[in-house]
C-alpha cells in the first residue's frame, strides 16, 4: 500500500492582478524564502504572518510577501501569499 502526502505549504504568486498556478513546497522551503524576503531591506516592502483557519477549521499561517515596485522587471506589483498548515510549522 502506497500513501500520497501533500507537500506541507502552498505558494500562491501575484502579479498585475494575474495570479499563478499555486506550487507546492517543503516547510524548510518556505521558511528559508520567508527568512530570506524578511532580511531584503531594498527588495521587500511587507512581510506579514497570520494565523487563521481554513473553512474546515484546521489550523493555518498565512505569510504575505509584498515586492517593491521594483524588484521585479517588467511588473511593478508582485506578491507572494504562502499557505502553511500550522501542523506542519509544529512537526518539524
Amino acid at each position: 500500500m502506497t500513501t500520497t502526502t501533500k507537500p506541507a505549504v502552498t505558494l500562491y504568486t501575484r502579479t498585475e492582478g494575474r495570479t499563478y498556478r499555486p506550487e507546492y513546497l517543503s516547510t524548510d522551503t518556505a521558511r528559508r524564502l520567508i527568512r530570506r524576503a524578511r532580511t531584503n531591506q531594498t527588495g521587500v516592502e511587507a512581510v506579514h504572518v497570520y494565523e487563521c483557519t481554513d473553512r474546515d477549521g484546521t489550523a493555518l499561517h498565512i505569510a504575505y510577501v509584498r515586492y517593491a515596485p521594483d524588484h521585479w522587471s517588467n511588473v511593478t506589483d508582485v506578491i507572494d501569499v504562502y499557505e502553511i498548515p500550522t501542523d506542519a510549522l509544529t512537526d518539524l
